[in-house]
């Protein structure tokens, strides 16, 4: 199974069998079902997972009385009593989630269903030479954001990064757009916002996140592999095959796939020179959706290009574009279409948003919802 970070309940340690584990792995499924399918009764959260009622009205009792659940009314019923539904409560709990970006940083405060309730946006300051100086920016960015919420609340952040980040979540190894190796963000993190904090490589964020929003759809299952592009400031792609992620690394946005384009790797024609926001914005502060409609059939040919050698390698016959690359016009995605006519290729499902919630979704995989330690426990059983 894909190596994720190192979660701070050790599951080496953990005794599945105690029953203080099992209350917390039954809590954490409880929460999935609720967030994958609001306004299920304790009777229907009980068949879904497997639970006896008993042990379902307790966790659902307790998580009400922590504020992660209420009621929402009663349901139609055919059997006399009328059950009640349930939800979460989504400001019950929230994430810091910051995405470093090769242009901008953008720190947002989340709710439990990942959305953005406080953000802000502010550049990638790539020249520094300490990391003190690299991280300062940031952390005074998450304090402005922090304070707009009740601090008590949150209960981690997740911070995603186009490079490589050491399996424990705790130190970004190398990053293509970043001067510097071995940055301990995590712990930079920790230490001043006194929150805990980890790392992951913004493509696996992004799969992870894809993953958890589309539950009872197809978008990420098929039975060949899926490429998944993260299309932004930079260029990435990984392989999903099955459970399993590969790649995430900088190699793809360096592929050659035009005559022209110096890409600030030194060559000329990769990818990254003539699709990725940094060569959309002409190096010029533009605001967004401007930025993507700036998408022209040469844009659109260059990244034509790329999946086909992709393509050749693989031989997946699925593509989803993700990242705020996603957020370009219907026009020009059926334009992309038609150059690549043996590929289905279709958009995110997380929206113009995606990299933020990607980001948040590392924080609430490890604090919240448990959902890869799920996955993990489920694959051990």
């Amino acid at each position: 199974m894909l190596a994720r970070v190192i979660y701070y309940i050790d599951m080496e340690e953990m005794k599945l069998s105690q029953p203080k584990a099992a209350r917390t792995i039954n809590k954490a499924r409880v929460l999935g079902a609720l967030r994958t399918q609001s306004n299920l009764s304790k009777a229907e959260i009980a068949r879904v997972l497997s639970l006896n009622k008993v042990s379902t009205g307790e966790i659902v009792d307790e998580l009400t009385s922590e504020g992660l659940v209420t009621e929402t009314g009663k349901t139609e019923s055919t059997n006399g009593r009328r059950p009640t539904c349930l939800s979460l409560v989504p400001d019950a709990k929230y994430v810091l989630s910051v995405e470093i970006g090769s242009r901008n940083t953008t720190v947002a405060l989340c709710n439990i269903l990942s959305q953005p309730v406080h953000f802000e946006r502010i550049p990638t300051n790539t020249k520094v030479e300490k990391v003190e100086e690299f991280c300062v920016d940031i952390i005074k960015s998450c304090i402005r954001v922090i304070r707009l919420a009740d601090q008590s609340k949150i209960v981690g952040a997740g911070i995603s990064v186009g490079g490589k980040v050491s399996e424990d979540g705790r130190t970004i190894i190398r990053c293509p757009y970043l001067p510097w190796k071995n940055i301990p963000i995590a712990e930079a993190f920790e230490q001043v916002l006194k929150i805990k904090a980890v790392a992951r490589n913004s493509t696996y964020a992004l799969v992870d996140a894809e993953r958890y929003a589309s539950y009872g759809t197809d978008l990420l299952v098929s039975d060949e592999p899926v490429i998944y592009i993260e299309w932004g400031d930079s260029v990435s792609m990984a392989l999903v095959c099955e459970d399993r992620v590969f790649g995430g690394s900088g190699d793809f946005a360096h592929l050659k796939v035009s005559p022209t384009g110096l890409c600030s790797c030194g060559k000329i024609g990769c990818l990254q020179a003539n699709v990725s926001a940094w060569a959309l914005s002409g190096n010029t502060d533009m605001h967004l959706k401007d930025l993507w409609d700036r998408v022209d059939s040469s844009v659109l040919t260059c990244m034509a290009n790329a999946i086909e050698m992709t393509v050749q390698i693989t031989g997946s016959e699925k593509v989803i574009i993700s990242g705020e690359g996603a957020s370009i016009t219907q026009t020009c995605l059926e334009k992309l279409r038609a150059l690549c006519p043996q590929m289905k290729i279709e958009r995110s499902m997380l929206g113009e948003r995606a990299n933020t919630m990607a980001a948040a979704e590392i924080a609430l995989d490890n604090w919240v919802y448990l959902t890869s330690m799920l996955e993990k426990v489920a694959a051990w059983l």
